[in-house]
């Protein structure tokens, strides 16, 4: 089913139609919200914001007779349904001056397998590290926002696939689901051919700058200067500004975690059972991004007591994608402390959980976050943007995420998907990444670091040892006398 990369849920503009194809006739303009242009501002040549996704494949059913895998035929089968999600064909009409904001417009030339390729994995390779570093390759940003690599090499008869989308086009929920609209829900399914589509000629440069004066007489119209509208909303956004600014004033603790990201990339991954995850939460009052939060911050415990760090006294932050306004995207982002200094597991997770409940009251009750930048003009939220990643990235430690996947199985043709791994982008001066992805009963976690971090597998080792213990507290956990809600509100079963 055609998935949307970004909301439609705007004013749009208008054009009229070249001569020959409805002359005349009036198209609407899909602009581009500001929290999807701000995404495109964050990256530089060594951290081009793009979110991927890793699956791998048992890749029988493109058995040939002498044992290899058909990976042309695999191809063709992603370029064929790759052809019924119209959204796939969607990219960004860079505006100039006096255009207005950039538009998404159906690409005229668009064809499927331009952004299908086909590739090996070297011979001693580590999957994953190899793949996360084949996602860091520039998606071009005049053409969809998007593309599809298929590895083969891997033992066992598997082949993986890796799916990379700019975050102009999607966040971790639109990019897991557009992954999901290039599968099939069962084995059987057999799409037919993509019906031919009519697609507009592009607006013109003339077409814009009309489309942006109709934008703005219409504006000119709405306005009422003598309302005191205009001086609330600047008052509001001052506002706005110092509430953002407060929630990154402190450092947190200084570390050997890297901040300088260079062009290569490490990744490990970590899995779980998601039923059991969802039953300690259940059993201990917490949710699974609050377990999710509360391993990371056991994994950097471990990394850094290894490393020879005193960790007694250490608090590192982190910053977690809360979804905002009408639109898809996830535009705001709530700031956590992490316990680092606190030895016991639990009670790392009960201060997890405070945390978040105080970061989601003051996100939800109106109060501003760092991303408010995106309701000013182009020219200051462009300038915000820039503060941003200097400033507020020494004011995080890394960036963790939660997607909830598909519930059920996904297929390519008969190959079921096996494994899907989230990757999550890095920014400069912030060389760790997490992402948690659920699929098929499954928690996949990742963490995504920067080259030179050699002992990226010590976090991950920490985040599954807290999980599991997790697991374990929840199975003896009882509901203390007079119980309010939170780890701190329950205490283990002991044996008489």
């Amino acid at each position: 089913m055609p998935v949307p990369l970004s909301g439609n849920d705007r004013d749009p503009g208008l054009w009229r139609r070249a001569r020959g194809v409805g002359h005349g006739a009036v198209v609407e303009l899909t602009r581009l919200r500001m929290d999807e242009l701000v995404n495109a501002w964050v990256a530089d040549r060594f951290t081009p914001f793009q979110i991927a996704l890793l699956g791998i494949f048992d890749g029988s059913p493109f058995q040939r007779p002498d044992g290899t895998l058909d990976v042309l035929r695999i191809g063709h089968e992603l370029v064929l349904r790759a052809g019924h999600v119209e959204a796939l064909g969607r990219r960004v009409l860079w505006t100039r001056a006096g255009e207005g904001m950039p538009v998404w417009v159906a690409d005229p030339s668009y064809d499927p397998a331009r952004h299908v390729a086909a590739t090996t994995l070297p011979p001693g390779a580590d999957l994953t590290d190899w793949a996360a570093n084949r996602i860091v390759r520039l998606v071009p940003m005049d053409r969809p926002l998007w593309r599809a690599e298929v590895v083969d090499g891997l033992p066992d008869r598997r082949f993986a696939l890796i799916v990379v989308v700019h975050h102009v086009a999607a966040d971790g929920h639109a990019g897991v689901a557009l992954a999901a609209s290039l599968l099939d829900p069962a084995p059987d399914t057999v799409p037919g051919a993509a019906p031919p589509r009519a697609v507009p000629p592009l607006p013109s440069h003339r077409d814009l700058r009309r489309a942006r004066g109709r934008e703005l007489l219409a504006a000119l119209r709405r306005a009422r200067p003598l309302s005191g509208v205009g001086y609330r909303r600047l008052m509001a956004l001052v506002q706005q500004y110092r509430d953002a600014a407060a929630g990154l004033r402190t450092r947190p603790s200084e570390t050997s975690l890297p901040r300088h990201v260079g062009p290569t990339r490490r990744l490990a991954v970590v899995r779980g059972p998601l039923g059991e995850l969802r039953r300690a939460g259940h059993a201990l009052g917490v949710t699974i991004n609050d377990l999710l939060l509360a391993a990371v911050t056991g994994g950097l415990r471990r990394l850094l007591s290894v490393r020879g760090e005193d960790v007694d006294q250490l608090v590192l932050r982190t910053s977690v994608p809360a979804a905002t306004g009408a639109g898809h995207q996830a535009s705001g982002i709530l700031l956590i402390d992490l316990p680092v200094a606190e030895p016991d597991p639990l009670r790392r997770l009960a201060a997890v959980h405070a945390a978040t409940a105080r970061a989601k009251q003051r996100r939800y009750s109106g109060a501003g976050d760092i991303t408010e930048a995106v309701h000013l003009p182009i020219p200051l939220a462009r300038l915000g943007m820039r503060w941003m990643r200097r400033f507020g990235g020494t004011r995080v430690n890394l960036f963790v995420t939660d997607v909830p996947g598909p519930s059920t199985p996904l297929w390519l043709a008969g190959a079921r998907l096996l494994e899907a791994v989230p990757v999550a982008p890095l920014v400069q001066h912030v060389g760790f990444g997490v992402a948690a992805l659920s699929y098929a009963g499954e928690l996949a976690v990742s963490v995504h670091a920067d080259g030179s971090v050699t002992d990226v597998g010590l976090l991950a080792d920490g985040i599954e040892a807290d999980l599991a213990a997790f697991r374990a507290a929840a199975s003896t956990a009882v509901p203390a006398e007079g119980r309010a809600s939170g780890v701190g509100s329950w205490r283990r079963r002991t044996s008489k």
